[in-house]
């Protein structure tokens, strides 16, 4: 971190270059302030930072602005490196890339590296080779390690016996900016001695830094520091990508065995190598995970399409069998011949369109018109026959002169699935019986089944032909009515998929949801930043690239506060891990860091759709509850003033015998009293869940 300084009454003075500021004699209009200083204008000049460089720039003060004792030669300002002076006014200043003013042999930072801090002299050269031996012969311990937390421990170990240091620690930078201490070597306790200024300071600044004289340096303070009661130190910044991840700390006991230059430059070095190999043990642990992950993939597909084979073989050999039967079924005769061709030849088709299914070829029908005579011819004489084997009875009206529109075999296979488990249930000597309707434009097949019938009980090959098909069923006052569209125009649309929302603007990114979508039936919602107008669609989940927006929080708040993503799940993708809590109390439900990979985004999904469907079951169960509550405290309430209405009227008809009204009240009292016992009914009556997920309270 580079800074200003200059002297005031011979005590120099520090002003660190943080962010852009402005030098003036204005306190309110200026962040680095000299008001004493006649010479200097009210805003004096600019430093600025433009990528890793700072700048200067006069800010048409009266007596201008000086660098290294020439004016500044540019209108867009001079360029500052290490050393440079500036004079505003009659003031100098001097701008250092480190902290300056220091004592050279107390304090020191930012060396170079060994071979720079040697000097030309025999003896140097001596301390150089020993140097190079020491830090060899530690690099080579750090390379036989395999695993982050043993290559830490070495990294320390070695590193004390590299400068002969007591003591020292290992600690790691979290995303949040706080420290842990991962390891630690000599007389410590938990943290204690370890200074969080110097911590802070090399954190900060992200060089290494030396301190013969720990309780006089002007760079750390706080209690800390006054507890250490230590002598020298050293304290190096493990960099991995530009960002200090960790950090060295070595001390000594005694004051009287200081550091040298050369011996912060060396453990420099050693750490940048630790720091090297911390790395690439990482990423071996994480590529050798990933190959596990991989590994696991490639077995599973691999047992996939071995299931998928196998079931094909396993079908084709129940298609060559059911051939068998199917002939065999042509030649025999009799009261049950009728039925067991038409169950051979559904079975025979269920295989078929299996088989299919198997080789991703869905089985398309080609939908036209019928009449419903022709359908009833069809499906008639296997429903009689099957309910002739039980014992019961089928009655059909007349067919109605109309047409329908259906997918051919699909839809008589649909319907028949729907209601033949049922017909298994009529119990002997029973009668159904079955008449056509009309009804807004549409032929309806209404089946009355006999009081002990239950519903139907569709199998989910059954519901998603029906759906197919365009067909509708419903059941209500023991009769199932199943409604067949008259017209092309008049079958509903398909389902919509569910959708997804995604706010980026990565081509990549955009394709691999797209492989997402694909695989878990969805449809990709391409969103823009700022959220479009409502009304919209429903959406299932709302997903946002966090580089593919300019501030992602806002992005969130923003979509969090629309009314149609108000309780969606949002899914922040390529998140930093620094801004975690921020995503989340922005309104994010979950994160995937950058460089995740599609597996887990599947699974995330999945995860963040069980969640919202417990949310939703919850809200249920809480409204229902409410609803029960509601019920019982309505008949507490009206009970007890019914109970006095009634007394009082018993009365009155006793004192008005031929007053008719009064017979009436009392009517009504006991109508209101049926109907609070429906309330307690309500309130008492079991739930029953359907497979769409509704539930519904059962009353006798």
């Amino acid at each position: 971190m580079p800074y200003l300084s200059w002297f005031h009454n011979n005590v120099i003075q520090r002003y660190a270059l943080e962010k852009d500021c402005t030098l003036g004699r204005d306190p309110e209009d200026s962040d680095l302030s000299l008001p004493a200083e006649a010479s200097i204008s009210r805003r004096h000049a600019y430093f600025s930072r433009i990528g890793d460089t700072w700048w200067v720039k006069d800010a048409a003060s009266k007596n201008g602005t000086y660098l290294n004792g020439f004016p500044l030669s540019k209108p867009t300002g001079n360029s500052l490196v290490d050393g440079d002076e500036i004079r505003v006014g009659d003031f100098l200043i001097h701008f250092t890339a480190g902290f300056p003013g220091l004592d050279p042999d107390l304090f020191i930072e930012r060396v170079k590296d060994l071979f720079s801090e040697v000097q030309p002299e025999p003896s140097q050269a001596l301390i150089l080779v020993r140097g190079l031996e020491l830090l060899h012969r530690s690099t080579e311990v750090l390379l036989m390690e395999s695993s982050s937390a043993s290559l830490i421990e070495s990294l320390l170990t070695e590193a004390l016996k590299l400068l002969s240091a007591e003591r020292g620690f290992v600690v790691m930078v979290a995303p949040d900016g706080t420290w842990k201490t991962v390891q630690r070597i000599g007389d410590v306790g938990d943290q204690v001695g370890l200074s969080h200024s110097v911590l802070r300071y090399v954190t900060a600044h992200r060089t290494a830094v030396l301190s013969n004289a720990p309780m006089q340096d002007p760079r750390f303070g706080g209690d800390s520091l006054l507890e250490m009661h230590r002598g020298a130190l050293i304290c190096a910044p493990m960099e991995i990508e530009g960002e200090v991840k960790g950090l060295l700390y070595l001390d000594r006991v005694n004051e009287g065995r200081p550091f040298t230059r050369f011996d912060l430059s060396l453990v420099q070095a050693f750490v940048k190598q630790g720091t090297v190999a911390l790395r690439h043990a990482q990423l071996a642990q994480q590529a050798l995970g990933q190959a596990e992950v991989q590994g696991e993939i490639l077995r599973l597909r691999f047992l996939n399409e071995r299931i998928v084979t196998r079931t094909g073989e396993i079908l084709a050999t129940m298609g060559s069998s059911l051939r068998w039967l199917q002939s065999y079924g042509e030649r025999v005769h009799g009261e049950y011949s009728v039925l067991l061709r038409h169950e051979v030849s559904r079975l025979q088709y269920l295989v078929d369109a299996a088989t299919q299914e198997m080789l991703l070829e869905t089985p398309q029908e080609n939908a036209s018109a019928s009449t419903l005579e022709a359908l009833q011819s069809v499906l008639e004489p296997f429903w009689q026959s099957l309910l002739k084997i039980r014992g019961a009875e089928l009655v059909l009206e007349p067919v109605p002169p109309g047409t329908i529109w259906m997918a051919g075999a699909l839809a008589t296979q649909a319907v028949a699935g729907l209601v033949e488990p049922m017909l298994l249930g009529v119990a002997e000597s029973q009668r159904i019986h079955g008449e056509w309707q009309e009804e807004g434009g549409n032929w309806v097949m209404n089946l009355a089944f006999p009081p002990e019938s239950h519903g139907p009980a569709p199998d989910p090959w059954t519901v998603r032909s029906l759906q197919m098909t365009g067909i509708v069923w419903r059941w209500a006052d023991q009769v199932l009515s199943v409604v067949f569209p008259r017209g092309i125009e008049s079958i509903p649309e398909p389902q919509a998929l569910p959708l997804l929302g995604l706010v980026t603007e990565e081509l990549e990114l955009m394709g691999l949801f797209h492989t997402i979508a694909d695989s878990g039936q969805l449809a990709i919602f391409p969103l823009e930043e700022e959220p479009p107008l409502p009304p919209l669609p429903h959406f299932r989940y709302l997903v946002i690239d966090a580089l593919g927006v300019e501030n992602p929080a806002q992005c969130i708040q923003a979509y969090r506060h629309h009314p149609n993503f108000a309780t969606v799940p949002i899914l922040v993708v390529r998140a930093p891990e620094d801004l975690f809590a921020t995503l989340l109390a922005a309104g994010a439900t979950d994160w995937l860091p950058e460089g995740f990979r599609w597996e887990t985004l599947q699974h995330r999904l999945q995860v963040l759709k069980g969640h919202d469907e417990l949310q939703r079951k919850a809200l249920v169960a809480e409204r229902l509850d409410s609803f029960r509550q509601m019920a019982g405290t309505l008949k507490h309430e009206i009970n007890n003033p019914l109970a006095i209405i009634s007394i009082q009227v018993e009365l009155l008809e006793r004192k008005y015998p031929d007053e008719i009204k009064f017979v009436k009240i009392a009517e009504m009292v006991e109508r209101i009293r049926g109907l609070m016992n429906v309330l307690q009914k309500m309130r008492e009556a079991p739930v029953e869940s359907y497979p769409d997920g509704t539930s519904i309270l059962k009353l006798s």
